[in-house]
């Protein structure tokens, strides 16, 4: 009943989905639908209420007990206001918008959609931190922005008071305004740089007296026109703010909108510019000081701690899933072999069960048949005359082998199948006979006598056939079959990308034929294996499915193209392009963890739907039919970007998640309706873009690190036990392999093979007697595809893939990873069998030795594999460098013998010229060695960066810049030289050991020495004559690669590097994955857009529907920049794409697409939608993340030696810590001295109640300067400064009291105290500042002031003080500085690099009204090496970097001077490696890095944790012990004050216990304070004696007590 109810409300609340996305904003809502919508709402009630009264309401498991149930309740009741406030003319668009979270009813009722929200909300603690921490920067960076630039954006240039003309608009409009600069501040922008009024192209030179002459020209003459435009000379504050007033600092909420913005790096440099043109260049340092902080650090953080919590929150999970399972098997009896054997894949399970199926019917119809026609005679063949136990005798049909194989045929288990009913051969016995095809029985039958002739026809038909489909297994099977297949793949992928527009009739006729040719291979392929494998044999590997489909989809397209119509299957073809994979083995580890977490990955999708469509309804309801542009004819037209229906909003929102042009729907959003819009749009990029999109990326993650993780524990898990392991190790390295490997052998393949003895004898000859060439491992080593890796979890889905046991399989079963990922099949007998481990592919042997940071396996000596010779195919990249070397080696042998006498000797010679001991040589040693010589290198690096900077194109040839630069640079090419010379004398250039040439680092130096040298030669010849010109550009260019000599030279930034180049190789896969998605969508862009990215270019195009027309009307038809004209076109348009910046404007342009040389229309054709938004869900969200997964598994691989040498360090610090505070508590206090007076204060000063107090304090005081706002009335400001002195006051007493409560010293010791001094100091001087300049006793400068009043933001720091959980996140950020300040270190090579390089490429691009920038402007430009780096940290974040390569692109006019014809070519390389090396690499690599240290501080937390408990735990042991000590001691004075009542008072000398034991302990030999238990004893002993007494008589010393 409970699942049909569930179904049911299931069904509701998809209807109710429907009923909402009907929803029609801009029309009239239909009855229908209302009435639908109020029985959804009955029925919601009505469940409400049933599950209330079979529950209860309140109470521990009612009704309302659950969170998920008080969401319905929440969503009733409001919809019952809905109904009951329907009549009374109240605005119910509030009340109405909260139906949009009926869908989330859905998340319940799909429980791996609730485990993954549970996930979310078991972040959300460690997400609150960085959410405060995010309120923190916004509410600093708030106060500074309203500060110092409130209402500076309202800044226009007017002409007078007097005259009532409005201010200065560019192109009349206020997209782009012109934002001018008071006298006070120094901008960029002043008002005498409003440029010259324009009339029809020419400028205006005439002044206002001149005006009369421009009407009486003669009308032939080109109108001479009066420049009004310079009277526009007043700069002062208007009404409006830019973007329809929604950017400016004028109070705190518009400045976090502000800023908000500038974190989601869209738009940002817009604000900037405008700032920068208002109030002063630097401003700059504000906002990427904002962005390093916000978009680098805080965003980073969310992603951290979301992955790092969703890796937690599921090894637990994985726990107990493991647990459960356990417990399952304790119960379950292990008597069949069915309860051991795993399920494979759900495809592998869908395949045998379909087969099981199959052989079921074909058995029952032939027993059918055989009991209408025939009767059988059984007899056991190899027992003819003996009666077995329980055998009648002359009964033959009751045979016992015959009843057990009987027995076994009829109850088939899916996992007992034989081989040859795996490969379809058809029994020789009948399903229906008593005997089974495999038992030793003879099956015969008493036939008449035709059939008996022919019997022997048939038989030899059978086997015939038999050997046919074995050889054909032996040709499917051979690596010359799948190399040939695979080279006919990438052909075929050639051919389909040589497609483009214009193309010759020829080509495509051509490819047609070609199409044909594939497809018939393709095709014989299939067939093929059909025929070797049996119809459920190929299907059995997916990706055999995979390729009849897509071989079915082709020849369905050739017929169909016959008859005419199908092009759309055309696009199937390219799936070919996917086949590769397969032959990939690297790539498979990639895709296997892409298929792991892939059952998250879809939950996480639907997770995103509903998110999405919430969104997108809540949107419907709140902009619907508000966005508009109104038109010069009146009417208004819809923007594209707009709520007017499901599909577009949907699109909105998407586009919103993609960050891309976001901001221009923020702006339409407040415009239209109120400025509290902005919270719309600031939830969904919050919870979308870093909650959502983050989980995926930990999904990803986690899937890499699972599959890491899973491979270490399971190396030596199946010996039997550590000591077995040790000596296994210990014989392994001693060199005495065979007997290592008889061991393995003997104690794991029993456990491997237990369903098949036969298999491990097999697998044990294969070790030990075949021979084989390939080199072998002494210890073993377990790769991704290994036969025993495709353990029993690793079928699992991945909410448990995370370990994986050696497989109980046998081969023919093994799991998801052969079946998934390997075109090999099982073979069908023994003897093939023996063959299929011999092919590598299957045989790896595991391997005692992790993989280090490269992937690469350590080798040990070649000696091991004299011994034992095993078959291995895993080659790893230092046995190819070893092929490779063993060349070099070849040749030098092949030389050798030709070699003279006199270079033998002079082998240890540097160059053969300088020996050993030669002096020279010796002194170059000692230079090279001594400490300075590096650090004067790396000087005359940097000076020569810094002469590298000041080049730019445009210096004047004579110059005394240019000679300065000239000569600078001969002079550092000879000091290089030298270097470099000096260090050849000292090593040796070549030959030998430690030799110049053999370090990487030290060949690129030899490069950039030898290029500078070549430079200034060229430069010297072309002196004389022009020609050489090009040669010296390329030299220059290269010129600019010196600083990378620095990295040698700074061991943090090696690391880096290192591990950079570590991770090449798995980020090289992905970027395999990416280009295989970038071509199959490249070809499949290209076949649907080729030709149709054209359009018209004039004034009036309203009319032109095609290229005739408008060629005819005198107007330009005009390629887009982004188009699919060809393979390389789309690429660049794919490229751009996907990284999501500019994808908004090429979209529009797909849609738009009408035909070839067709002018486009608006929206024409929506399905276009799929293209776009599948390309970006596949490789922008999901590829590209795997970037993130890559770089931190490595960067986590690389720095393992790192760790343990980090991890010591923090041990030892938490030893001193812990020795400190037991120090501490056995010391006696430094307060104990004290007067009462300061006494008391001190207790104040450490109470928690003054923290807490200063907390509010510091509470209200950011609330009072953050109400600061742009135009407040007097009486408001008066409120403020009084406010301000009342906490200056607080601060400052507080200051005094913790003085004279902690002394100077102590004071000065902790940096909070410094701190607060510091901020007391400042506000004095602000104060006095201010009071000076009101009484105007003395000038001074507006800045200063503002900038006094900027600090006292400092105040805020104070408030870290007190939250523990955001100390903890900076901690983890500030731990983990020194990494990212490497990272830093390098990001600014980068950019050093490509800024220099771009102000040789680009510095002469100018933006005109003939040649307009898109991204280019005054702002951004490479005129110079600051602005070029500016314009490079623009890039880097993304933000409009396609236009300013738009702008690069450029084809050159006869009349440009400074055009490079090379540009086109050379500026598409320039920027996507900037950007991929930018925004891929290295922004992951910061993920990695505060990844890895919130791992490290929250084991340190825990630990810590663990330590202060067990301090308690002592401290109250202690006091327990000292209540005994002293109820003792009050027994003792009792009897002493009775026995003294007695026999008088005792002797002075008499000791009490506690004095014996400190005298013991004190004079005790090699005693150390607070070592061993009994010196412990007695201090406390001690210190609770001492303690009594001190209360006792206050202030006598020590000593006397």
């Amino acid at each position: 009943l409970k699942l049909t109810s569930n179904r049911v409300s299931i069904l509701a609340i998809l209807l109710n989905c429907v009923t909402l996305g009907m929803f029609q904003p801009c029309g009239h809502t239909p009855f229908f639908l209302q009435a639908m919508d109020d029985g959804i709402f009955v029925f919601f009630a009505g469940e409400m209420v049933m599950k209330m009264v079979a529950l209860g309401v309140i109470g521990q498991n009612s009704y309302l007990g659950d969170t998920w149930n008080r969401l319905d309740f929440f969503i009733v009741i409001v919809g019952m206001l809905e109904y009951s406030l329907d009549g009374h003319n109240v605005s119910l668009s509030a009340i109405r918008t909260v139906r949009v979270l009926r869908p989330l009813r859905a998340i319940n009722r799909v429980p791996s959609m609730r485990i993954l929200v549970t996930l979310l909300l078991d972040t959300l603690p460690m997400l609150g931190n960085v959410l405060a921490l995010c309120f923190f920067v916004f509410f600093i960076f708030g106060i500074v922005g309203v500060q110092l630039w409130a209402g500076l954006l309202r800044n226009r240039c007017f002409m007078g008071e007097d005259v009532k003309i409005g201010y200065y608009r560019p192109d009349g409009t206020d997209d782009h305004p012109f934002i001018c600069s008071t006298e006070r501040e120094n901008g960029m922008l002043r008002c005498s740089d409003v440029p010259r009024r324009r009339v029809a192209g020419t400028s205006c030179f005439l002044d206002a007296e001149e005006a009369n002459s421009e009407m009486g020209a003669r009308a032939d003459e080109p109108l001479p026109c009066v420049n009004w435009y310079q009277f526009y000379n007043e700069c002062r504050a208007g009404e409006v703010n830019p973007h329809k007033g929604a950017i400016n600092f004028d109070n705190i909420g518009y400045a976090w909108i502000a800023i908000f913005q500038v974190i989601t790096l869209e738009g940002w440099v817009d604000i900037m510019y405008y700032v920068m043109d208002a109030h002063s260049f630097y401003n700059f340092i504000y906002f990427i000081f904002l962005i390093i902080v916000g978009s680098f650090f805080m965003i980073n953080l969310c992603l951290v701690v979301i992955a790092t919590q969703f890796s937690e929150t599921k090894q637990r999970e994985h726990a107990l899933m493991k647990s459960e399972q356990r417990a399952r098997q304790l119960h379950q009896s292990a008597s069949t072999l069915a309860s051991d054997s795993q399920p494979g894949s759900c495809y592998e399970e869908i395949i045998r069960y379909l087969a099981h199926l199959g052989r079921k019917a074909c058995r029952r119809l032939s027993r059918f048949y055989a009991q209408t026609h025939t009767h059988f005679h059984c007899g056991c063949a190899g027992h003819p005359a003996i009666t077995l136990p329980g055998e009648v005798p002359g009964d033959p049909s009751v045979c016992p082998y015959c009843i057990y194989y009987n027995q076994l045929s009829d109850t088939e288990i899916v996992n007992e199948q034989t081989d040859d009913q795996r490969h379809g051969y058809s029994n020789s016995c009948h399903g229906n006979s008593p005997c089974h095809s495999n038992s030793p029985c003879d099956c015969s039958s008493p036939l008449s006598g035709d059939a008996q002739v022919s019997e022997p026809k048939k038989r030899l038909w059978e086997r015939c056939w038999a050997g046919l489909r074995t050889k054909l297994d032996l040709i499917v099977g051979s690596r010359y079959f799948n190399r040939g297949i695979m080279i006919a793949i990438l052909i075929n992928t050639m051919s389909m990308g040589i497609e483009y527009h214009e193309q010759p009739q020829e080509l495509t006729d051509i490819l047609e034929i070609s199409n044909m040719v594939f497809t018939s291979l393709f095709s014989l392929e299939m067939v093929l294996k059909m025929l070797a494998l049996g119809l459920f044999g190929y299907i059995k590997n997916p990706y055999n499915g995979f390729d009849s489909i897509i071989v079915i989809i082709s020849v369905w397209e050739i017929v169909g193209e016959a008859e005419g119509g199908l092009s759309v299957l055309r696009t199937f073809r390219l799936l070919r392009v996917l086949k590769l994979v397969r032959f990939l083995p690297a790539l498979r580890r990639q895709l296997v963890v892409l298929m792991k977490t892939m059952d998250n990955v879809a939950t996480f999708s639907m997770l995103l739907m509903l998110f999405i469509f919430i969104f997108s309804i809540l949107g419907m309801h709140l902009f619907g039919c508000k966005f508009g542009l109104r038109i010069d004819s009146g009417d208004t037209l819809p923007d594209r970007k707009n709520f007017d229906s499901l599909l577009w909003a949907t699109v909105t929102v998407f586009q919103i998640l993609t960050q891309e042009d976001w901001n221009a729907v923020l702006y339409n959003g407040m415009a239209s309706t109120t400025p509290l819009a902005a919270l719309y749009f600031v939830a969904l990029m919050t919870f979308g873009n870093y909650v959502l999109f983050n989980l995926l990326v930990a999904i990803l993650v986690e899937g890499f690190q699972a599959e890491v993780r899973a491979k270490m524990p399971f190396y030596l898990s199946y010996l039997e036990n550590d000591a077995e392991r040790t000596r296994l190790i210990v014989l392994c390295c001693a060199g005495d392999t065979k007997a290592a490997y008889k061991r393995i052998i003997s104690s794991i393949l029993p456990v491997w093979f237990l369903p098949s003895r036969s298999l491990s004898t097999t697998l044990f000859s294969s070790f030990f007697l075949k021979k084989n060439k390939t080199r072998c491992y002494c210890c073993l080593h377990f790769s991704s595809q290994s036969l025993w890796d495709s353990g029993p979890e690793s079928r699992r889905s991945s909410w448990t893939s995370m370990g994986r046991a050696p497989s109980l399989h046998r081969r023919a079963q093994s799991g998801e990873m052969e079946s998934l990922l390997s075109d090999t099949h099982s073979s069908s007998n023994h003897s093939s069998r023996e063959q299929s481990l011999d092919q590598p592919e299957y045989l790896q042997v595991p391997m005692f030795h992790p993989p280090d940071c490269n992937g690469t396996t350590f080798h040990l000596p070649d000696h091991c594999c004299d011994d034992a010779p095993l078959t291995t195919q895993y080659t790893s990249d230092q046995e190819e460098e070893e092929i490779e070397e063993s060349l070099c080696k070849k040749l030098k042998k092949i030389l050798e013998p030709y070699e003279p006498q006199w270079c033998l000797e002079h082998e240890e010679w540097s160059l053969y010229l300088f020996a050993p001991n030669n002096r020279f040589r010796l002194w170059c040693q000692r230079v090279i060695g001594h400490k300075m010589f590096d650090h004067v290198i790396l000087l005359f690096i940097f000076l020569n960066c810094i002469t590298i900077a000041l080049e730019r194109p445009d210096i004047e040839a004579k110059s005394m810049e240019r000679v300065f630069l000239s000569v600078s640079n001969y002079i550092f090419t000879v000091i290089f030289v030298g270097e470099m010379m000096i260090k050849v004398v000292a090593m040796g250039l070549y030959f030998g050991q430690g030799v110049y040439l053999q370090s990487s680092w030290n060949i690129l130096d030899g490069l950039l020495v030898f290029v500078s040298l070549v430079d200034i030669l060229v430069s010297i010849a072309s002196a004389s004559g022009n020609r050489i010109l090009g040669i010296l550009r390329v030299l220059r260019l290269l010129r600019t690669l010196r600083p990378l000599r620095v990295i040698s030279r700074a061991p943090g930034l090696k690391l880096v590097v290192e591990t950079l180049i570590t991770s090449l190789r798995p980020i090289g896969n992905i970027v395999l994955i990416c280009c295989a998605f970038f071509i199959v969508f490249g070809i499949l862009g290209v076949q649907l857009f080729k030709g149709k990215f054209f359009y018209c270019e004039g004034l009036d195009v309203s009319n032109i529907t095609n290229k005739t027309q408008c060629l005819q009307a005198g107007h330009r038809w005009t390629r887009r920049k982004y188009n699919f004209d060809n393979l390389g076109q789309a690429l660049m348009s794919l490229f751009v794409l996907s990284c999501k910046d500019g994808w908004v404007s090429i979209m529009y342009d797909g849609l738009d697409a009408v035909g070839v040389d067709q002018q486009p229309i608006r929206n024409n054709n929506p399905w276009m939608l799929l293209f776009f938004i599948s390309f970006l869900l596949i490789v922008s969200f999901f590829v590209l993340n795997m970037f993130v997964g890559v770089v931190v598994e490595n960067f986590h691989k690389c720095r393992q030696q790192q760790e343990e040498e980090e991890a010591r360090l923090r041990e030892e610090k938490r030893q001193r810590r812990l020795e400190k505070r037991r120090r501490r508590a056995q010391e006696k206090p430094y307060y104990a001295d004290y007067s009462p007076l300061r006494r008391s204060i001190h207790t104040v000063c450490t109470s928690n109640y003054l923290d807490l107090f200063i907390t509010i304090i510091i509470f209200t005081n950011l609330i009072t300067m953050s109400m600061e706002h742009y135009n407040q009335p007097k009486y408001f400001e008066e409120i403020l400064k009084y406010c301000n002195y009342v906490f200056t006051v607080v601060f400052v007493i507080e200051s005094i009291l913790k003085l004279i409560a902690f002394g100077l010293r102590r004071f000065f010791k902790e940096r909070w105290n410094q701190l607060d001094l510091a901020i007391v100091l400042l506000s004095i001087m602000g104060i006095t500042l201010e009071e000076i300049d009101l009484n105007a006793s003395l000038p001074i400068n507006p800045t200063i002031i503002r900038i006094m009043r900027v600090l006292r933001i400092t105040r805020v720091l104070k408030l870290l003080k007190m939250a523990t959980g955001m100390r903890s996140l900076l901690d983890t950020v500030i731990q983990a500085l020194p990494q990212v300040g490497n990272l830093g270190l390098l990001f600014m090579l980068l950019f050093f690099i490509y800024a220099a390089l771009g102000v040789e490429l680009f510095g002469k691009l100018e933006c005109s009204d003939e040649n307009p920038c898109e991204g280019l402007s005054r702002h951004a430009t490479f005129d110079n090496f600051g602005m070029a780096f500016l314009t490079l940290f623009r890039v880097s974040t993304g933000d409009n970097w396609n236009g300013i390569m738009k702008d690069t692109l450029r084809e050159c006019r006869p009349q440009d001077r400074h055009c490079l014809t090379y540009l086109p070519l050379i500026s598409p390389v320039y920027f996507v490696t900037f950007v991929l090396t930018a925004q891929f690499v290295l922004v992951n690599v910061v993920v990695a890095v505060l990844m890895k240290h919130l791992e490290d501080s929250n084991k340190e937390a825990q630990l810590e944790e663990m330590e202060e408990a067990r301090e308690k735990e002592e401290a109250r042991e202690r006091e327990e012990a000292r209540e005994r000590e002293e109820a003792r001691e009050r027994e003792e004075a009792g009897r002493r004050l009775s026995s003294a009542s007695v026999g008088g008072d005792l002797g002075p000398n008499v000791d009490t216990p506690a004095q014996v034991t400190y005298r013991a302990s004190v004079h005790a030999p090699g005693c150390e304070r607070g070592k061993g238990v009994e010196v412990t004893k007695a201090m406390t002993a001690v210190m609770i004696s001492c303690g009594r007494c001190r209360l006792r008589m206050r202030s006598v010393p020590m000593a006397t007590c």
